[in-house]
């Protein structure tokens, strides 16, 4: 077959053309529509449900529609978690499904549920846009001179929304900051008492006075009219003159007994940058599973669009967070590192080949790879990312063409330049030479395919993390093997054709020179070589216990997110205050180009935090301006020196995509998340307390604290019943008191054009202070005028500030950041102390966050692993026929992990994810050269030469073929191993590991590996059906 294959190649050149230039226009098209982004998307399949409930407090908010919705989603098909934040006029829920739901199913699963929620009028659940943790891709501020703050935010609400979403990939385009426009009608309760009108008279003639109706068709001769009734309020005059009662054949106009002004809906949250206190800002977020770029480009066009022609004059979108800048830095180091690697690879193709044709044709296939896992992407819909295009060892991926190539040239080498010439004989050895290291490359490429199952097993976060990383190898390692027995033997027959070297060149003499008197005495003191092996995997175990561990490094973005507690009580004149501070003492570090704080949540419910949650976006210059000496860490250092200085201040610094993908894992943000749960808010917080009082305790913890803690204080007014009977009121008549006239209540609507604003109802602040309220007056039945304070009790009280519910079950979280310190031992130390001090009865406590994924991706690493180990070994099996052969191979892994545990030992690098993912591709590498090295043992035998002989001369024909194809894994890698570049925390480790694995593997492969076959097949162990491969499915002459 794979005769048939490489002699359809070498004679049917023109058909290998066309099928290149094929390959080459789809592989650059796939490149040009695949999604590239910088972070893999690792959210789990969420669905959010967002409900407002204006004016009410959390308890309220819980009773009435959080639990009522929370009981319609029990039971979900699919779903793992329902997680809820309920807040002052807020019911935020998040409901997490496991990979065996689709987007499409989740949320058409919990709409159907939604439709039989019995909530109060007026109260509707909205889903959130289907976006991810990932989907914040450009933030921007509207500006224009001599524009007020709500002026601007009219224009965001009806211009540069409607513009925006039209862009496609854009899901949503949250705004915060300014002020919302409505119409207010402010009672005058005098007057209004004087004319003997209520509240619920003024309300009710807003509302039958702004309408609009139609009367059907009427005909008139031979034609026909509509009837329209137009009477919906044009100006703010017309509100005034709404007649509301009559008294002796007087109307009562609105304008009598309020005041019609402009007002604004009470804002949920702040926006500020530098020095000014109230801006307009938006966040643009992209639709699930888009492009990018691609959304960017788009966005980027209709900002200019409405930047000259749409926007008036003066007023400008401008943007201060844009993705397509972190892309392009990540893109660079990943493509920066491939292409130091492809040059490292291109020099020891040359040192050992010393040819530079041969050279060239090997490093020729990385680009065509390259372009193969562009098309292997597209085909399974799969965008590439930072961490799996820089997950791939050019190095690994031509070792197919490495092996052909390399076969090809020592046949070359053995024919006469004569013959070389002669185009017929040339071909010929190319033929034979690519033939007989055809069945091997195949199989040693499977092999390596093999070594990434554990990889396509993964699940939810760890499994989107790496995934993409397992189909962009898999991607290229097909597309090197199909041109490694196609595109190479054609290049080679039309370009090796002179210059072909008939002998080892210096480099390999010298290497030969060095390893064969190690190698005569390794097979002399075969106890001592292989006990010393044996006793280096044992401390090595040893030193693998002292590896701390996380779930993955942290990816620098190049911006930081400052995130501070105020008092949970603080006002929204205070926390704007308090806002412009922080803001100030940030900008003081010289590095620091601007800062933009947020204060509470938009007014859409789409971020749950609270008033007194502040978060600062603080973007800082390019590094050619920041001083000498200084780096990231030391910047962070001294803004939290400076800003530790103000009283009650604890900053956490993290960064603005981590920030959404923290928050997302466990719905709380921190590194780990500690939950507490039962159905007593107060025995939760107790236990949680004591908790914190002890994690606080452990080294490595930055910031310990409780999620959205605090209680806000309440104005209580407790109804009198017995003595509101007197005066024939109910109790619904005060709650329209409070909800209308102190709340405010929008009772119709006013159209502008395509704008449309809220006509609400609603006393003047100075008539809302607190000792005011009692002496409001309510009408009676009969007319007469009661004051508040003789139908209800006023206290001050407390109540929740956040009530978070999970599965049913109240919950408070404790949310911890780490530096300095490897996840797993901070764990560890905090679960004996929380095991020891903490008495938590009737609660349960669960650890989640990013640790919760790394013990689920550990968990199930440590099953899959090893059966993938079984894999390979039955895959070696089947090949030689040998159980012998087989575990002399196999026996490269364990050795090989010797190099990957003291690499990271050595470098202070914890064991994560990402650095198993190294170990797990570290296997078929080293499987390989085992395969190399047994498969030439096993023929030299067959041919009849002495076991001894047979290793001597195998080893070293095939130390030019080891050397190679493990230095080119390696220096593939070297640049990603000491880059410190943006983007290359998260490839280090994988780096790190596989070069780490493979200096011991190939060292112990050329040493002990040949001692452990003479000695084995000295001691003639009885063996199935000989040593041998099995020659219909492996032809075992790989040349070196």
């Amino acid at each position: 077959m794979i005769s048939r294959i490489v002699s359809f190649a070498l004679h049917q050149k023109l058909f290998v053309w066309l099928g290149l230039l094929i390959f080459v226009g789809g592989g650059l098209a796939a490149f040009k529509n695949l999604p590239i982004e910088a972070f893999p998307d690792v959210s789990d399949i969420q669905v959010n449900v967002i409900t407002l409930y204006p004016g009410r407090a959390a308890e309220e908010v819980e009773r009435q529609v959080t639990i009522p919705i929370e009981t319609a989603l029990a039971g979900t098909p699919n779903a793992v978690r329902v997680f809820s934040h309920t807040q002052f006029g807020l019911s935020f829920m998040m409901v997490t499904f496991n990979d065996k739901a689709t987007d499409v199913t989740a949320r058409q699963q919990i709409l159907e549920r939604l439709r039989s929620v019995d909530l109060p009028d007026g109260v509707h659940p909205d889903l959130a846009p289907l976006s991810t943790a990932i989907g914040e891709i450009y933030r921007f501020r509207l500006t224009g001179k001599g524009y007020t703050a709500q002026e601007l935010r009219t224009l965001q609400d009806w211009v540069v929304e409607k513009n925006l979403r039209q862009v496609p990939g854009v899901a949503d385009l949250v705004t915060i900051g300014g002020t919302i426009k409505q119409y207010e009608v402010n009672p005058n309760l005098a007057r209004m008492r004087d004319a003997k009108i209520s509240l619920s008279q003024l309300f009710t003639a807003l509302q039958r006075a702004n309408a609009n109706a139609g009367g059907g068709a009427v005909a008139h001769g031979r034609q026909q009219f509509l009837l329209r009734s137009l009477g919906s309020f044009r100006t703010s005059a017309d509100i005034a003159n709404v007649v509301v009662a009559e008294n002796q054949g007087t109307p009562i106009l609105v304008k009598d007994i309020a005041e019609v002004r402009v007002g604004s809906a009470p804002p949920q949250g702040l926006m500020g940058q530098d020095n000014e206190d109230d801006i307009v800002s938006g966040i643009v977020v992209m639709r699930k599973g888009e492009n990018p770029s691609l959304v960017l480009e788009a966005l980027k066009k209709r900002i200019d669009l409405l930047d000259d022609q749409i926007l008036p004059k003066g007023v400008k979108i401008v943007p201060y967070y844009d993705r397509s800048t972190l892309i392009d830095k990540t893109l660079h180091t990943v493509f920066g590192n491939l292409v130091e690697g492809a040059l490292l690879v291109m020099a020891v193709l040359y040192l050992f080949l010393a040819n530079v044709r041969a050279a060239a044709i090997v490093a020729l296939i990385i680009p065509l790879a390259l372009l193969s896992t562009f098309i292997g992407l597209t085909w399974v819909g799969i965008p590439a990312n930072l961490l799996s295009l820089g997950a791939m060892d050019f190095g690994i991926i031509v070792d197919g063409a490495v092996i052909v190539v390399e076969n090809i040239f020592k046949r070359l080498g053995e024919l006469k330049e004569q013959q070389i010439k002669d185009s017929k004989a040339r071909l010929h050895a190319i033929l034979q030479a690519t033939t007989e290291v055809g069945r091997p490359t195949v199989f040693s490429m499977v092999i390596i395919i093999a070594a990434h199952i554990p990889i396509f097993t993964l699940q939810r976060h760890e499994g989107k993390i790496f995934a993409p990383m397992a189909y962009t190898v898999t991607g290229a390692l097909i597309g090197s093997l199909i041109l490694s027995l196609t595109l190479v033997p054609l290049l080679c027959h039309l370009l090796l054709t002179k210059n072909i070297a008939h002998d080892d060149n210096f480099i390999v003499r010298h290497c030969k020179r060095l390893y064969e008197p190690m190698l005569a005495w390794a097979l002399d003191h075969k106890k001592l070589v292989v006990g010393s092996a044996l006793g280096l995997l044992v401390v090595t175990v040893g030193v693998g216990k002292f590896l701390g561990s996380e779930f993955l490094p942290e990816l620098d973005e190049g911006s930081m997110w400052v995130s501070f507690d105020l008092p949970a009580s603080v006002s929204t004149d205070e926390a704007r205050d308090q806002a412009r501070l922080l803001r100030s003492v940030i900008r003081k570090t010289p590095e620091v180009n601007t800062t933009i704080s947020k204060v509470g949540r938009p007014d859409d419910g789409t971020d749950p935090k609270l008033i007194n949650t502040v978060e600062i976006l603080v973007d800082l210059k390019p590094e050619k301006q920041w001083r000498d000496g200084f780096n990231k860490r030391g910047i962070i250092g001294e803004i939290d020196k400076n800003l530790r200085q103000l009283p009650g201040i604890e900053p956490n610094f993290s960064q603005p995509v981590r920030d959404n993908i923290l928050e997302s894992i466990s719905q709380i943000k921190g590194q780990i998340v500690i939950k507490v749960q039962s159905d007593s808010l107060e025995h939760n917080k107790q236990v949680a307390d004591q908790i914190l009082a002890n994690v606080q305790t452990v080294k490595g913890v930055m910031r310990a604290f409780i999620d959205r803690d605090g209680e806000l204080p309440q104005y209580v007014l407790e109804f009198d019943r017995a003595q509101a009977a007197r005066y024939g009121i109910n109790v619904a008549d005060v709650q329209d008191l409070m909800e209308t006239a102190l709340a405010g209540k929008a009772a119709t609507e006013l159209w502008e054009g395509e704008k449309h604003f809220s006509v609400a109802v609603r006393l003047k602040p100075s008539e809302r202070a607190l000792p005011n309220l009692p002496n409001i007056f309510m009408q009676t039945a009969d007319g007469a005028q009661v004051p508040l304070s003789q139908l209800v009790t006023f206290r001050a009280a407390s109540g929740a500030m956040n009530i978070s519910r999970e599965n049913g079950q109240r919950t408070t979280s404790i949310g911890i950041f780490i530096h300095d310190r490897d996840m797993g031992s901070v764990v560890k130390d905090m679960q004996k102390l929380v095991a020891k001090n903490v008495k938590a009865e009737d609660v349960k406590i669960s650890w989640s966050g990013e640790f919760e994924n790394q013990e689920r991706a550990m968990a199930r690493l440590s099953i899959v692993v090893p059966l993938s180990v079984l894999v390979i070994f039955l895959l070696l099996f089947n090949a030689f026929k040998s159980f012998k052969s087989a575990t002399l191979i196999i026996s490269n892994i364990p050795f090989a992990l010797i190099g990957g545990v003291f690499a990271l030992f050595l470098t202070g690098i914890p064991l994560s994810v990402s650095a198993a993912i190294g170990f797990i591709a570290l296997f078929g590498q080293a499987v390989l050269n085992g395969v190399v090295m047994v498969t030439y043992f096993n023929q030299l035998r067959d041919e009849g030469m002495p076991v001894r002989q047979a290793v001597l001369t195998g080893s070293m024909d095939r130390l030019r073929t080891v050397l190679m194809t493990a230095l080119l894994a390696m220096l593939g890698l070297f640049p990603m191993a000491i880059s410190r570049a943006i983007g290359s925390e998260t490839q280090r480790p994988l780096a790190i590991v596989i070069i780490g694995g493979l200096i011991t593997a190939t060292m112990l492969t050329l040493i002990v590996l040949p001692t452990l076959y003479e000695w084995m097949v000295g001691r003639n162990w009885p063996d199935e059906e000989g040593d041998q491969p099995d020659e219909s499915r492996l032809t075992p002459s790989i040349s070196g």
